[in-house]
């Protein structure tokens, strides 16, 4: 005997025919899956909201030197290193604040449409004007609704205690409330009147906005990325579900970052022009002094050629009286330097005046290093805390860098103050050789020395005063925007091609993965071909289904003698031939695993088709705790097989007629306490013995196996012991019984009839199953015929319902 293969609970091996036939039946569900996901895709589309995108482009460029053409002085150079920083200033909040002070953010204006709510950006038919007295409204919602003539409207709001409010304003007055002052402006009244009639109530309203939530809000919808590292090009992409805003949104960003690098280029001219301006007020009052006093010595002394006292001495004295000014400005400038390092904004304003030896130079370098650190930190302090340990590095680097420039600027400042007394020393030497002259002629040069000073240093300070300004009305930024951000076309989000063709992918999937889910979960018998893979049991044939619902166990054999179902019974009569084909008297005795297998169908329908071959048939129902039999043929159950085994009722009494010549039948009569007893008993083995000697053929239909034993004994005497299962709705694990009653309760001969078998055209004629079938050739196709077991056998409550088919093996 061919061993067998092991019977699982799921599908272990890939079988195409059932596969396609569970497709086929199922193939309803990839159509309601591709239904759905497409209706769900509609309405996601629908009901979301459009987001849309633009970007502009800013170029990063080397630093302008036209002011140290013009200066040849000042030298401010950029950070080579410093795109990253670049990128995190213009995502700070330093930029996005004054963006937000520079659109139209502080209101924002909606308009109720059909399906969504549209943002009404720079195209508002109206305006509001107003004064917030509590913070408390910000991002609250004020519906308004004009009336007809747009003379006032009504203001929906909730107050602070959560209780709504409707009260009436007029148009273009001021309005009061708890926590605002406004007023309400139209300036669009054929929109206003054209969106009120076409939508409900409350088309309108608009939110009140907290500077620091925008920032918030909007920063988050922002992307600042490197484009191009060699070209030193950065991209500013922004998201919004407003088109023009968000194109307003990344030109203002663009725009404000290179109005930031203007003026943060300019700071160090400006303080360098102050400084000048302090300086430029004090020598003109030493000027104007000096001036009225040699003006006055000149007309009081009748002095009238002055140039004749000018000799050697005076020249030298005026040289050395430079040199000391000269000296003493550099001590002003170093001082002021070393007062501004205890602050932590830039302090190279006066650098520029450091006359450029190696200690100034030195100066001039660490005051650089310290500028960039200092630049570097707050653009830290922008994303990071005091506490960050970034913060703390570049903090003690700026100490470090402070105590270094506090030497030099000590150093310089000891030097100068070295050489300002030595200058001094050789002006009282010269000073003392003229007060040798005449006293008239000393007082003389003495003034006009101070006044020539005093000139010198003002057009000193007038000259570098022009610089500086030239320097500042020429400069030009190096960065520029290569592309402004234009007004998007096209949404981004949600892509309506991507989310359709995903819809549909995800129907065809999860149909997919439901037919695959069945076919692993599979677990009934479908063919004659499953039963020869686990089992040695003869293939008796195939029962097909049929189209018309009839009664439990209705004899059909005899409406319809030409019809496929009745052509297949006749075909299992032939095959019985093949099992046994000795003469004499056989018993058939019907079996199956569980109840509404068709086995009372089958032993009723297959006598009947033995009862046309002009044999006698008698159909006994041992099945007594549900019998079924008397409902087959439509006759009473007072009297039977129970009555009979007890010895209470004759065999003649028993014996029931049909409408078919040679097929009798005896029901099972009163359900008894003990039918097992009955059918194991010597009475039921008399009463066989009787029949044969009538009877050519007697049919016993046995109680299900799979649920008591009691027809084990029968199966095991009968000459034709026939097992029933049912088409896609016998378990594979049921085939264990046919194993059980062959191997164990050596059952020899016992064969298998696969009851209500699919039936598929094939060109041959008509197929049962996908595996196994007998080709008969009859025209019309015979659907599935329906009928329970038991009475009893109905479909539980949701048994039929769509949800529970879906979960369903079959």
């Amino acid at each position: 005997m061919a061993e067998k293969l092991k019977i699982s609970g799921i599908n272990e091996e890939f079988d195409p025919k059932l596969f396609i036939n569970i497709a086929r039946k199922n193939l309803i569900w990839v159509f309601l899956f591709l239904g759905l996901s497409s209706m769900a895709a509609f309405f996601y589309l629908r009901y979301t909201p459009a987001l849309f995108e633009a970007s502009s482009i800013i170029k990063l460029g080397n630093e302008n030197r036209a002011s140290e053409i013009l200066t040849g002085s000042v030298r401010v150079t950029q950070n080579p290193n410093q795109i990253a920083g670049e990128i995190e200033l213009i995502r700070s909040k330093i930029i996005f604040e004054n963006v937000i002070d520079k659109l139209p953010l502080s209101i924002s204006y909606f308009a109720q449409g059909s399906v969504l709510v549209n943002e009404l950006y720079k195209s508002s038919p109206f305006a509001v004007n107003v004064e917030i007295l509590d913070s408390s409204i910000y991002r609250k919602p004020f519906y308004i609704t004009f009336t007809h003539d747009l003379r006032s409207f009504k203001l929906n709001y909730t107050d602070f205690s959560g209780k709504e409010q409707a009260n009436d304003y007029p148009v273009d007055k001021e309005a009061h409330t708890p926590f605002m002052n406004f007023t309400v402006s139209v300036t669009d009244p054929k929109s206003i009147l054209s969106h009120q009639e076409n939508t409900k109530k409350q088309s309108f309203y608009f939110t009140l906005n907290d500077k620091r939530e925008l920032v918030n809000q909007y920063m988050k919808n922002m992307e600042v990325f490197l484009l191009n590292q060699d070209a030193q090009t950065i991209q500013i992409k922004f998201k919004d579900t407003n088109p023009r805003k968000t194109a307003d949104l990344a030109n203002a960003v663009s725009t404000e970052f290179i109005e930031y690098d203007i003026n943060k280029k300019n700071e160090t001219s400006d303080r360098v022009l102050e400084f000048i301006n302090e300086q430029l007020d004090t020598v003109n009052r030493d000027l104007q002094v000096s001036e009225s006093m040699l003006e006055h010595f000149k007309s009081s002394s009748l002095i009238a050629k002055p140039d004749a006292f000018t000799n050697t001495s005076l020249l030298q004295l005026n040289d050395l009286e430079s040199k000391k000014v000269i000296a003493q400005l550099e001590l002003s400038v170093i001082t002021k330097l070393e007062q501004s390092i205890t602050g932590t904004k830039e302090v190279s304003a006066v650098v520029p005046f450091l006359s450029g030896n190696d200690a100034e130079a030195i100066i001039s370098a660490i005051v650089k290093t310290l500028n960039q650190l200092l630049e570097e930190r707050d653009q830290l302090m922008l994303e990071s805390t005091v506490e960050a340990s970034q913060v703390k590095r570049i903090n003690k680097r700026i100490d470090s860098q402070k105590k270094i420039l506090i030497d030099c600027i000590n150093n310089s400042k000891k030097s100068l103050i070295d050489r300002i007394a030595s200058l001094q020393t050789s002006i009282n030497s010269i000073e003392e050789d003229l007060r040798q002259l005449p006293s008239k002629e000393a007082e003389y040069s003495r003034l006009i020395r101070l006044f020539g000073i005093n000139e010198k240093f003002y057009a000193l300070l007038l000259e570098k005063r022009t610089e500086f300004q030239i320097k500042k009305a020429g400069f030009v930024t190096n960065n520029i925007v290569l592309q402004d951000a234009a007004i998007p076309q096209a949404r981004i989000s949600p892509n309506r091609t991507l989310i359709a063709s995903s819809a549909i992918i995800f129907g065809f999937i999860a149909g997919f993965l439901l037919i695959l889910i069945k076919y692993l979960m599979h677990n009934e018998v479908t063919s004659l071909e499953e039963v020869e893979k686990h089992t040695n049991a003869s293939r008796l044939g195939i029962i097909p289904k049929y189209k018309y619902k009839i009664p439990v166990s209705m004899l059909l054999v005899d409406k319809n003698p030409k019809s496929i179902i009745s052509e297949a019974f006749r075909s299992v009569r032939t095959n019985l031939q093949f099992i046994s084909n000795n003469p004499g008297p056989k018993v058939i005795a019907v079996t199956s695993t569980i109840s509404g297998e068709g086995k009372t169908f089958i032993a009723i329908n297959l006598g009947g088709v033995i009862a046309f071959s002009g044999k006698k048939v008698i159909v006994l129902d041992l099945d007594m705790r549900k019998p079924k039999i008397h409902l087959g043929f439509n006759a009473e159950n007072t009297r039977g097989m129970s009555t009979l085994l007890i010895g209470k009722d004759t065999m003649a009494n028993c014996i029931n007629h049909s409408i078919l010549e040679n097929l009798d039948f005896i029901t099972a009569g009163p359900i008894p306490p003990n039918p097992s007893e009955l059918i194991i008993s010597t009475a039921m083995n008399e009463l066989i013995d009787t029949l044969k000697k009538t009877y050519d053929i007697i049919i016993i239909d046995t109680p299900p196996v799979g649920i008591v034993t009691d027809g084990t004994p029968i199966i095991q005497a009968a000459d034709y012991p026939i097992y029933i299962l049912r088409a896609n709705y016998s378990k594979k694990l049921f085939l264990r019984n046919i194993n059980k009653l062959m191997e164990e309760n050596n059952v020899k001969h016992l064969s298998v009839i696969l009851n209500n078998a699919e039936m598929q055209h094939s060109k041959y004629g008509y197929t049962y199953g996908y595996g196994y079938g007998y080709n008969y050739g009859y025209g019309g196709y015979y659907g599935g015929y329906g009928y329970g077991y038991y009475d009893e056998d109905k479909p539980k409550a949701g048994e039929g319902s769509m949800i529970s088919k879906i979960f369903s093996k079959k």
